[in-house]
């Protein structure tokens, strides 16, 4: 499967309105971040995944942090991903201060794009 297949095949499996992530769509993103370590968008969706799981997926809110790192890691230009960890932050460990620092990064990023 190639990496738009995947990003295309996880966003359609993508969980709506109330429902969480299925642990198939979870083995899905393993299964893609494997195949395609060097995505960093990839990597920002299995976050994302993550973070919509139940507690039947193997993984912490924390691994969805971590996903979202990698995503910079390999992409340190990939503003979404800063986004991701400004909201993990923000919205999961309540600190506004260390969330604007991402935000402000992403933001960075964007306008550094429109030049």
């Amino acid at each position: 499967m190639s990496e738009s297949h995947y990003i295309s095949t996880l966003r359609h499996r993508w969980p709506r309105e109330a429902q969480e992530t299925s642990p198939e769509t979870i083995a899905l993103a393993d299964e893609a971040v494997a195949a395609f370590p060097a995505s960093a968008r990839l990597w920002v969706i299995r976050g994302n995944l993550i973070e919509l799981s139940s507690d039947l997926c193997p993984y912490a809110l924390e691994d969805a942090l971590a996903c979202f790192r990698r995503a910079v890691e390999v992409d340190p230009q990939f503003e979404e991903a800063w986004e991701e960890i400004g909201h993990f932050y923000d919205a999961v460990l309540d600190d506004e201060a260390a969330a604007q620092r991402y935000f402000e990064q992403a933001a960075r990023l964007r306008e550094a794009k429109r030049c």
